[in-house]
C-alpha cells in the first residue's frame, strides 16, 4: 500500500541512524506530510510555538461567548388589543389585554434594532442530531450488528430564551399575548410566511442570531456566525416568582419552536482585511479595543 505512513516506517528503517539526529536524506519522505516536524528526533516546529501562534491568528482565536444579539425580524400583526380582548375574557371597561400603546414601545426601534432584541438575556440553541439503530439478526453470536442511521431527532424543534423583566414588562405585554394569541390562530401557513401581504392571524416570525467577534483595534466588531431560524413562534413562558427576600433581575424562560434554521459565516469585510495582512506575514493579533467602538454598524448589515 502506497501512502504517507508506509513510505514514512520505511524511511525510519532504511534510515534509522540520520533520524536520531532529527533529519531525513534528501531522498527519503519527509515525515512532516503526516505530523509537521520529524520525529523521532529533534523537532522542525515547535508544536508549543506553533499552538500560540495559531491562537494569535483571527481564524483561529478563541471567540467571546457573550458578544451575541437577537433580532426578531417581525412581529405578528394580531398584537393589538382589539383582536385579543375579542378572543379573551375581558371586563366591560375594556382595560384588560390593553396591550397596544406597550406593544408599540416594546418592538419599536431603538428597544429591537440597534443591539437587537434589548431584553434579551441568554439563549439556548438545540442540539443537532439523529437517532442510530442496529441492524440485529437472530442468532448473530459474535458478530457485531449492522448499524443503520434513523429518523432525525427533532421533536420539537425549540429554541430556549431567557428575557429580563422591566418595567414596560416585555414578557407579559408581548411574549405572553403572542402565546395567548398562537393557540388561538394555531401554526398554520398563511400569507406572510413568504414575502407578501401578511395575513392577521399570522403569528410566525424569523429570528436572527448574530454572534460577534473583535478584529482590530478601532474597529467595531463583526458578525462572525449567524443563525437564521424561521418561522418562529413562542409557545411557553415560563413562571415568574416573587419574594420579599431578595431584590434580583427576573429572568423568564420562554420556549420558541421553529421549522428550520440556517448558518452563515463572517467572512467579509473587515475579515478580508486580515486575510491579506495574513498572505504578507503580518499576522494579526488578537487584542482589545483602545479607542472605543469605530464607525462599522455594530449589527453589521442592519
Amino acid at each position: 500500500m502506497d501512502n504517507p505512513f508506509t513510505s514514512a516506517l520505511q524511511a525510519l528503517e532504511q534510515n534509522f541512524t540520520g533520524l536520531f539526529n532529527g533529519q531525513n536524506p534528501s531522498f527519503a519522505p519527509q515525515i512532516t506530510e503526516l505530523f509537521g516536524f520529524n520525529i523521532p528526533g529533534v523537532p522542525l516546529i515547535s508544536p508549543r510555538d506553533y499552538f500560540l501562534t495559531q491562537m494569535e491568528s483571527w481564524f483561529t482565536a478563541i471567540p467571546m461567548s457573550t458578544q451575541w444579539v437577537i433580532v426578531i425580524d417581525n412581529f405578528p400583526v394580531a398584537l393589538r388589543s382589539d383582536i385579543l380582548q375579542g378572543l379573551e375574557i375581558t371586563d366591560g371597561g375594556k382595560k384588560g389585554w390593553d396591550i397596544s400603546t406597550s406593544v408599540a414601545i416594546l418592538k419599536s426601534f431603538p428597544l429591537q434594532r440597534i443591539i437587537g432584541c434589548l431584553f434579551a438575556n441568554s439563549i439556548s440553541i438545540p442540539a443537532e442530531q439523529f437517532n442510530v439503530d442496529s441492524a440485529s439478526v437472530p442468532n448473530n453470536r459474535g458478530f457485531l450488528p449492522g448499524i443503520i442511521g434513523s429518523n432525525r431527532q427533532v421533536d420539537p424543534p425549540t429554541l430556549t430564551i431567557e428575557f429580563r423583566d422591566t418595567n414596560t414588562s416585555f414578557i407579559d405585554n408581548l411574549l405572553r399575548p403572542w402565546v395567548i394569541l398562537g393557540s388561538h390562530f394555531g401554526m398554520v401557513s398563511r400569507p406572510g410566511d413568504t414575502p407578501g401581504k401578511r395575513d392577521v392571524r399570522n403569528m410566525k416570525c424569523n429570528m436572527t442570531l448574530l454572534q460577534y467577534a473583535r478584529t482590530l483595534n478601532s474597529i467595531s466588531m463583526i458578525p462572525r456566525k449567524v443563525w437564521h431560524f424561521y418561522n418562529c413562534m413562542p409557545y411557553n413562558i415560563g413562571e415568574e416568582n416573587y419574594n420579599y427576600t431578595d431584590e434580583v433581575v427576573n429572568n423568564i424562560t420562554t420556549r420558541w419552536t421553529y421549522s428550520n434554521y440556517t448558518i452563515e459565516n463572517g467572512l467579509y469585510l473587515p475579515v478580508q482585511d486580515l486575510v491579506n495582512r495574513i498572505s504578507n506575514g503580518d499576522i494579526p493579533r488578537v487584542t482589545s479595543f483602545q479607542n472605543g467602538i469605530g464607525s462599522i454598524n455594530p449589527l453589521g448589515f442592519l
